[in-house]
C-alpha cells in the first residue's frame, strides 16, 4: 500500500503534530508500506498572485540548495529511511504523487487534499487543529468547518477532537489517540525516588498554551515552600521574559527530555486548548505527576484524581494549589503518578498504526 502524508511546511523544527505524523509514517514503513511525505514552503491556500508564488519559490529554492537549513526533521527526528522525503513548492496536485491513501495533517493541507484528483489516492484526514479551531478568527472558523465536512475518511486524535468535528456537521470515521514511542519515554529513575526533585513545563509562544499562567502559579509556589525548587522548561529559542529561576533547555534532544522528565517529580500543562498534549503524556510515561488545566486533549490520556490533577483553564490559584498539594502529599504524588504511569501505557504507537492501517486497507479494497 502506497500511503502519501501532507505537510503544509518544512519539518526541519520540532512541532508536535509533525511528530505524530513521522511516528505513523516510520511505523507503516516498518510493516513494508510505501510511505511519502510531503513538505512545503508555509504559504496560504489559494494564493496564486505573482507576489505570493514568487516568496514560496524563493523559500523553496534557498532550502533546496542548501543556502538555508534542510527541510527533513533530521535534527530532531529519526525518520525511518524508507520513508520518502518530498521537497515541492507548491501543494498543487501536480507535485503530489500518486497514491493508495493520501493523508491531509491540518485544514491547511485538507484544502488542498480536497481538491485532488481520484489517483493521488482515498483521502484521509489526520485532525489534530483543536486549539487553532477554538481560537480561529470567524472567516478561518469557516474554512476549517468546511473542510470536516469533505468526503474525507475523518479521524480524530481525542475524544475534543472528535465532539468539534461533530458540533460543525462533520463524520468520524475512526477515533485514533496518539501513541507514544516507550522507547524512548519511559522511566529510568523510580518513582519513588527521593532524587526526583525537579517541577517541569513546556514553553510555547501562543496565547492559547498560556505559558504566562505555569510561571505566575511556580511563583505562587516559590512564595508559600520554605525550601529552593528546580524548575525547568524547554522549547524554541530561548525567551527574553523568562525568569532567571527557570532552568531553560533550547529545543532539547529527546535523550534530554527524558532525563529531565525522569528527574521531575510534577509536570505542568497551563494550556487553554490541546488537541492532545504530548509534553504531558511523556512527562508521565517518564514517572512524574501531572498537573495540568482541562484544555480538551488531555481527557484523552488522564482522570482527575486519578491520573493527573486537573484544573480549570487560566485559574493560576488553582494550579499552584494543586502542585502545592502534591508537593505536601507524598503518598497522593505517588499514587497519582504511578497510576499516570501505567495508565499511560496503553497508548502504543503499534495499536495507533494499526488502526491507520487498517482504515486505509479498508477505504482501498472499497475502491
Amino acid at each position: 500500500m502506497e500511503v502519501i502524508f501532507i505537510l503544509n511546511r518544512p519539518g526541519d523544527k520540532p512541532i508536535g503534530g509533525f511528530k505524530v505524523v513521522y511516528e505513523y509514517a516510520n511505523g507503516l514503513a516498518r510493516r513494508g508500506h510505501t510511505i511519502t511525505i510531503v513538505h512545503t514552503p508555509p504559504h496560504i491556500h489559494g494564493d496564486f498572485s505573482i507576489a505570493g508564488s514568487a516568496a514560496r519559490l524563493l523559500k523553496y529554492s534557498a532550502r533546496a540548495l542548501g543556502i538555508k537549513k534542510g527541510y527533513s526533521p533530521d535534527g530532531w527526528f529519526l525518520l525511518d529511511p524508507r520513508v520518502r522525503i518530498l521537497w515541492v513548492p507548491s501543494l498543487h496536485s501536480k507535485w503530489i504523487p500518486k497514491g493508495d491513501a493520501v493523508v491531509a495533517t491540518s485544514w491547511h493541507t485538507a484544502e488542498w487534499v480536497a481538491e485532488y484528483p481520484n489517483v493521488k489516492g482515498k483521502k484521509v484526514y489526520l485532525i489534530q487543529d483543536f486549539e487553532y479551531y477554538m481560537t480561529a478568527e470567524p472567516s478561518i472558523k469557516r474554512r476549517m468547518q468546511s473542510t470536516y465536512n469533505n468526503l474525507f475518511a475523518n479521524i480524530a486524535i481525542s475524544p475534543a477532537v472528535k465532539n468539534m468535528v461533530e458540533s460543525c456537521g462533520g463524520k468520524v470515521e475512526s477515533y485514533i489517540p496518539n501513541g507514544l514511542d516507550f522507547e524512548t519515554f519511559s522511566v529510568d529513575n523510580p518513582i519513588e525516588s527521593e532524587s526526583r526533585k525537579a517541577i517541569g513545563f513546556p514553553f510555547r509562544q501562543e496565547t492559547f498554551k498560556r505559558t504566562g499562567d505555569a510561571i505566575e502559579a511556580l511563583e505562587m509556589v516559590r512564595e508559600k515552600v520554605g525550601y529552593s525548587l528546580h524548575i525547568w522548561s524547554f522549547g524554541g529559542k530561548k525567551p527574553k521574559n523568562l525568569p532567571d529561576w527557570v532552568a531553560y533547555y533550547e529545543r532539547p534532544s529527546n535523550r534530554t527530555l527524558r532525563n529531565l522528565y525522569n528527574s521531575s517529580q510534577i509536570f505542568v500543562v497551563p494550556s487553554l486548548y490541546e488537541g492532545w498534549g504530548l509534553p504531558g503524556s511523556e512527562a508521565m510515561a517518564c514517572g512524574a505527576a501531572l498537573v495540568s488545566t482541562d484544555n480538551g486533549g488531555v481527557r484523552a490520556f488522564a482522570e482527575h484524581q486519578k491520573t493527573a490533577l486537573i484544573c480549570t483553564p487560566q485559574d493560576t490559584a488553582c494550579i499552584a494549589e494543586k502542585i502545592l498539594l502534591l508537593l505536601e502529599n507524598r503518598q497522593l504524588r505517588l499514587r497519582i503518578a504511578v497510576e499516570g504511569n501505567r495508565h499511560i501505557k496503553q497508548f502504543t504507537w503499534e495499536r495507533s498504526v494499526t488502526d491507520m492501517e487498517n482504515l486505509c486497507f479498508s477505504l482501498v479494497s472499497n475502491q
